[in-house]
């Protein structure tokens, strides 16, 4: 006889760990965007003129040089192609038979992204390499958001949806041989669109690099975070007779 129960799903909500998610990441960056909005003080002429790309690190001042509005466009595109990944696991019937737990974490990862990315832009005040290039208008130098390089959010925020969503199928899906294929989609994503905002002027390679690690270590984490802590992927019992022993063996799989 083989008796065997299966639970497909991985994760599970808890009432006080997605408060304290949702409540950190939902006022964090409201109130970063907020603090954004009242203490940044666009640039003057005269600080502007001031600026020497020499300033800048040697790793970085490439980025000096760059201006681009076409790269800046199509980074743009390579960020909401990664916000469309998440609404894409819907189609699979086992994901969306726990929409309400992916839902959560979903917004959790935004959430929380958003928060850590909008107050170290406004902490650092980096100022975004357009600001030291003579070719870039001054329109685009007195915004305040030439004040916000670091880290890049066009990076983290695609790096936490695609992570998320390579997270989310593959700890559904943990044999599947589509693994690597999905991983590595998962990994380029971000990739391309931090070398977008950098051939734009609008990030140094460090930006880019600490945005792709911030926002791809949310996007995994968060899901791990509601991971059930016991294996219950498949559980066996099966009851057999023992000619050995005489009598009848028990043995459970996990």
């Amino acid at each position: 006889i083989s008796l065997a129960a299966q639970n497909t799903s991985p994760y599970q909500l808890n009432f006080k760990r997605e408060a304290l998610l949702l409540g950190l990441g939902g006022i964090g960056s409201l109130h970063a965007a907020n603090l954004q909005q009242k203490n940044i003080i666009p640039l003057t002429v005269e600080q502007i003129n001031a600026v020497n790309a020499e300033e800048v690190n040697g790793f970085d001042r490439s980025a000096t040089r760059n201006w681009s509005t076409q790269a800046a466009k199509e980074s743009d595109y390579f960020l909401y192609g990664s916000a469309a990944l998440p609404f894409t696991l819907m189609a699979d019937k086992p994901i969306r038979s726990d929409a309400l737990i992916i839902g959560t974490m979903f917004v959790e990862t935004i959430l929380v992204n958003l928060a850590l990315t909008d107050y170290t832009k406004y902490l650092t005040q980096r100022y975004r390499p357009l600001v030291y290039n003579a070719e870039v208008p001054l329109s685009a130098k007195q915004a305040r958001s030439a004040q916000l390089a670091f880290f890049s959010g066009h990076t983290s925020g695609s790096a936490a949806l695609c992570f998320f969503a390579a997270k989310v199928l593959t700890d559904y899906h943990r044999n599947s041989r589509h693994k690597t294929l999905i991983w590595a989609t998962a990994a380029t994503i971000p990739a391309i669109t931090g070398y977008l905002r950098y051939k734009a002027g609008k990030h140094y390679p460090t930006d880019v690099i600490v945005g792709y690690l911030v926002g791809g270590a949310v996007g995994y984490f968060i899901p791990e975070l509601h991971r059930k802590k016991k294996k219950t992927d498949k559980v066996q019992l099966h009851i057999s007779p023992s000619w050995e022993h005489q009598g009848v063996a028990f043995r459970l799989s996990l």
